[in-house]
């Protein structure tokens, strides 16, 4: 079992040797090194490291470390990293009072829920994913709407 510095540094190698753009791919790795820990730690661990998923040289989306020149940009990455997930999984959404259902590709719920939540976005009390539908929840119907018309335009391509 690794200590949390430990595992702390281990994700800081594996994003720092390979091209990791999700959550689920860290875990994926951690669990080929032999090391268990589980999604809501690893979010935890992301957070604590000021890791973000932005575009790298390839224009990949990946997860690096957050500079100290970069810490007026988190917006832009966070922004860009849901525009590009949404576009990428979302297949469906629909707006009911407080909460967006979102339908996704099989498979990617807990991906863009993952990227939502990494986004830490105001509007957003919390997520609830499956397989491929995720359930956004907002404080009221008027926080869930400009979600809503926020997102709705990357979803053209699925439509």
């Amino acid at each position: 079992m690794l200590t949390k510095s430990e595992r702390q540094q281990l994700i800081l190698q594996l994003i720092d040797e390979q091209s990791i753009g999700s959550q689920e791919e860290l875990l994926t790795a951690l669990i080929e090194k032999g090391y268990k820990t589980t999604q809501t730690t690893i979010s935890r661990d992301i957070r604590a490291l000021n890791i973000v998923r932005s575009k790298d040289s390839l224009g990949n989306l990946r997860y690096q470390v957050l500079r100290q020149s970069d810490v007026e940009t988190p917006d832009v990455i966070e922004t860009e990293a849901i525009e590009t997930a949404i576009s990428e999984y979302a297949v469906k959404m629909t707006h009911i009072q407080f909460m967006i259902v979102i339908k996704t590709t099989d498979s990617s719920g807990n991906v863009l829920a993952g990227v939502l939540d990494d986004a830490n976005l105001p509007e957003i009390v919390g997520t609830l994913a499956g397989f491929d539908t995720i359930y956004v929840t907002s404080h009221d119907e008027q926080e869930a709407k400009t979600l809503y018309n926020k997102w709705l335009p990357y979803l053209a391509q699925h439509e």
